[in-house]
């Protein structure tokens, strides 16, 4: 059976395997499980009823994502991004609206340009552009037909692929020195201050489509954050 090695992790796949792996992860998560499990075969902690790496690598979970919270990390993913026009806004859109990378990538031009807000594609939830991030999209778009795509790839001119805008995001992150980050960084981030300044988690609940409170709140990071706190000042 012909196999993929992957000779500086030591850790081997069939062709089959890889494929399969491939088709239900995307190739980011792969190599990133890859890693992970060269790491553990090292120390001696890879499971042994895996008997497989590929039973191994399927049965990892995806490390958590988290969001940006505090100035200096949003500052500072802003420095690495700022002389990428495309990244810079697509990052700025996504901590300031909240909206879905998915429903980012597909937005053009005219979509944005002049508008005050957006609407969820999924429950049709209302999303204020605020007055900062109109005036970026003024700027950005200025010279771009109605029909161009906000986000696109320079070579296609279609929209960035969502492996290649969470391999950009990972990319600004690893040169900022931040962990846990990536496509869903972005909404979490937005999710986390607005509540911190507002407290409102219906709103977040209903523009993530989220099943209850605690699941918005456990989404942004803040679950933990407020059970800690309060335990800190429990006393019997």
């Amino acid at each position: 059976m012909s196999r993929i090695r992957k000779a500086d992790k030591g850790v081997f796949l069939s062709e089959k395997e890889y494929s399969r792996l491939e088709n239900k992860l995307g190739k980011d998560e792969i190599e990133a499980r890859i890693t992970r499990l060269a790491q553990l075969k090292k120390t001696g902690r890879r499971p042994e009823k895996l008997k497989s790496n590929f039973q191994a690598l399927l049965a990892m979970g995806p490390r958590p994502i988290e969001p940006l919270k505090s100035a200096d990390q949003i500052k500072s993913m802003k420095n690495i991004l700022y002389d990428t026009p495309r990244d810079l806004l697509l990052f700025d859109f996504g901590i300031n609206t909240g909206l879905a990378l998915g429903e980012m990538l597909q937005l053009t031009a005219g979509d944005v340009r002049g508008k005050k807000e957006l609407f969820t594609k999924k429950n049709g939830t209302r999303v204020p552009l605020n007055k900062s991030l109109r005036n970026r999209i003024f700027t950005y778009t200025a010279s771009m037909e109605d029909e161009e795509y906000l986000f696109s790839s320079s070579k296609t001119k279609k929209p960035l692929q969502r492996d290649r805008a969470n391999k950009i995001l990972k990319s600004a992150a690893e040169q900022a020195g931040l962990q846990k980050v990536g496509a869903h960084t972005l909404r979490k981030t937005f999710g986390y201050h607005f509540y911190k300044k507002y407290g409102d988690a219906s709103f977040l609940q209903q523009l993530f489509n989220h099943s209850s409170h605690s699941v918005t709140l456990k989404y942004i990071g803040v679950l933990e954050e407020e059970t800690d706190s309060a335990m800190e000042e429990f006393s019997l």
